[in-house]
């Protein structure tokens, strides 16, 4: 008899977990990835008219006195458990992707990824 409460009670926790896993796996939306789309801008090569075809206007621009631009783009990674209490500072560490694309005339002439964590809590 105890036994089978057990495992009743294992099973009730799997499902559980199971379920936790799967509301996870809807409430997450991916982002646009800035990484992947760095991969499209190749300096010396992409045109300012293809960097907004692929990537959209930028969250920012630099515009600078020797002709230079600086647009960068912005994305913000953040765990879907840091709204939820006792499990926030466990979770997984929030991060921002920075792409800064340096473009001269009408041609990019440099394209950097990064990205950025936020100061850690004492």
């Amino acid at each position: 008899m105890i036994k089978n409460t057990n495992k009743n009670f294992l099973r009730k926790l799997l499902l559980l977990v199971e379920l936790i896993f799967f509301i996870y796996g809807c409430a997450v939306k991916p982002g646009p990835n800035l990484a992947s789309k760095a991969s499209l801008i190749h300096p010396q090569q992409t045109t300012k008219t293809e960097v907004l075809q692929f990537l959209g206007p930028p969250v920012q621009i630099f515009t600078f006195p020797d002709g230079k631009e600086e647009w960068y783009y912005y994305y913000r990674v953040k765990n879907f458990w840091e709204r939820v209490p006792f499990i926030k500072k466990y979770k997984g560490e929030d991060y921002t992707e920075v792409l800064k694309i340096v473009i001269k005339g009408e041609k990019v002439i440099d394209c950097i990824y990064y990205t950025v964590t936020p100061p850690k809590k004492r």
